[in-house]
């Protein structure tokens, strides 16, 4: 995990967040320092700047209320002079302090899932409203055409696009977590983490559906048929094995650029393709990665060197076990997603990891409603496949 992101991805949270914070760009006020602190609790590798974190929940809850017998009521007079001097300080502080230290325990944890959708992703966008969404890809340019200045002046480069485009819309997904009194009187902090770890898991999963539905669901390109078919060349039937392997990867390679009509190619020295199995399938996957020959009869006479040897990672950490494969012998190939467009996917505000948002509990005085915080678990996204030359699927029957 990239600590150094992590962290800064907590100070926008802390020090920045619109809800409930204070907006801070230098120093820390007293209200500050007590979320740095909640935050340390649940992330101790939190950078708090030199802020020590609370050790328990219901010192937090007192700290910033003043409600020592933990009755739900606000009781500001309790609480220091610095922090009633805080003009943002209510009856919601710890409500906010608490979701903020609950979205980034969330975030640490969503990235810890590994269900690898990542690979069909080749664009993340930030989409600023709910309107629906045109992706449209940009064609290449063919050979730059030879110029003599003297006899005339340089053409202009023509824009060339696909005249087809994908459109899809946003959706929100989400539940309300509920942190109950008693939870907070208990310090159970173990628990809270226990079920925002399910929360976290529950929205990658999610996700993770939703992007791998592409592969699995041959959907539907932009040019109005589905990804894999022999038209577009990236459809095969025969079972994994070392030649149909090559197969796969030589039809990816002979894929043409729209516009130019220059093959895509393929790069041995950078190459980060990806073999994609079920989870039946994961030893074959293995052994086609790790073989470094193998025979061509059942003779066991004639020994081919494997040209996948290690191809897809000396540890195999691009042969990638779909669980959601509802197949048990299909599989693909998948290129770098650096190399062609395959699915673009946007979420509101840019916001990729869900969040938490405080949505039912603080009053003017009290910290509670019917005794517990109701913490709305949200992420909102959408996206569409944008072409079929990133992927080779064999569909065996």
């Amino acid at each position: 995990m990239n600590h150094k992101k992590l962290m800064q991805d907590i100070e926008r949270v802390v020090f920045y967040s619109g809800i409930g914070g204070s907006g801070a760009t230098a120093g820390m006020s007293p209200l500050d320092k007590m979320r740095a602190g909640l935050v340390k609790l649940f992330c101790p590798e939190f950078d708090s700047r030199g802020v020590a974190a609370f050790t328990s929940l219901q010192e937090a809850y007192v700290s910033f209320g003043g409600d020592e017998s933990v009755n739900g009521l606000w009781y500001p007079q309790n609480t220091s002079t610095d922090l009633r001097a805080c003009m943002d300080f209510t009856a919601s502080s710890f409500g906010y302090a608490l979701q903020n230290a609950l979205s980034m325990y969330l975030s640490k944890a969503y990235k810890d899932f590994p269900y690898r959708e990542e690979i069909l992703i080749s664009e993340r966008k930030s989409a600023r409203d709910f309107r629906k969404i045109h992706s449209v890809q940009i064609g290449y340019f063919g050979d730059l055409p030879d110029v003599d200045p003297e006899a005339g002046d340089y053409e202009g480069l023509e824009t060339i696009g696909d005249d087809e485009e994908a459109q899809y819309d946003l959706s929100p997904k989400g539940g309300i977590l509920w942190i109950t009194r008693r939870v907070i009187i208990n310090d159970s902090i173990d628990l809270i983490k226990a079920l925002v770890k399910r929360g976290a898991r529950a929205a990658r999963l999610t996700h993770a559906k939703y992007v791998w539905n592409f592969y699995l669901n041959n959907a539907t390109c932009p040019d109005g048929t589905a990804w894999f078919t022999s038209g577009h060349g990236n459809l095969g039937s025969d079972a994994l094995d070392y030649a149909p392997l090559v197969t796969a990867i030589t039809a990816l390679a002979n894929m043409t650029e729209p516009g130019s009509g220059e093959k895509l190619g393929l790069d041995l020295q950078s190459f980060k393709w990806n073999l994609v199995a079920p989870i039946d399938l994961w030893a074959t996957a293995v052994k086609t990665n790790q073989a470094g020959s193998y025979y061509s009869s059942n003779d066991l006479t004639d020994k081919v060197p494997n040209a996948c040897h290690h191809l897809f990672g000396a540890n195999n950490e691009r042969v990638v076990v779909c669980p959601f494969s509802t197949d048990a012998n299909d599989w693909g190939v998948i290129r770098d997603v650096e190399d062609v467009p395959i699915v673009e996917m946007s979420y509101l505000n840019g916001q990729e990891n869900p969040e938490f948002i405080l949505e039912s509990g603080p009053t003017e005085e009290h910290v509670f409603t019917a005794d517990r915080l109701g913490y709305k678990l949200r992420h909102e996204y959408g996206g569409a496949l944008a072409g079929y030359r990133g992927g080779y699927k064999s569909i065996v029957s």
